[in-house]
């Protein structure tokens, strides 16, 4: 797999994907870049390093499709919907974070009055049936 950002353009083996902003391709959560990790578990060889005590790679691991799957492109596809989604909402994200943190403060007193702290009833409820069931 790689990327062109000139051309926008995510190629992996011999067919490539269109229209994949730089946003979409570098976008990570807890610091994993999210198509490189999809990747990684489609790729011919999914062999890991071994690290550590851990138990060696299991031999079912080997069996594995023998080229690209049709679903993996649908499956492509969609992630990447998903990604330019996620990266077209970021800007309305940070204004509502930045509106949040300007916002006042509630003290606990406050929130103890709305009952944020408290059990709802209905699980108090559903805890009384389960016990007396028992």
């Amino acid at each position: 797999m790689d990327y062109d950002p000139a051309l926008q353009r995510l190629k992996i083996g011999k067919g490539y994907v269109e229209n994949v902003t730089p946003a979409m391709w570098a976008y990570e959560v807890s610091g994993k870049q999210i198509l490189w990790q999809w990747f990684s578990y489609r790729r011919r060889d999914r062999t890991r390093p071994i690290i550590g005590d851990r138990r060696p790679p299991s031999p079912l691991d080997s069996i594995q499709p023998e080229g690209w799957l049709p679903e993996y492109t649908s499956d492509l596809l969609d992630l990447l919907h998903v990604l330019g989604r996620l990266v077209a909402l970021e800007p309305r994200q940070a204004e509502l974070l930045e509106q949040i943190c300007a916002g006042p403060l509630q003290s606990a007193e406050e929130l103890e009055a709305a009952s944020a702290f408290g059990v709802p009833e209905t699980a108090v409820t559903s805890k009384k049936k389960s016990k007396s069931k028992a």
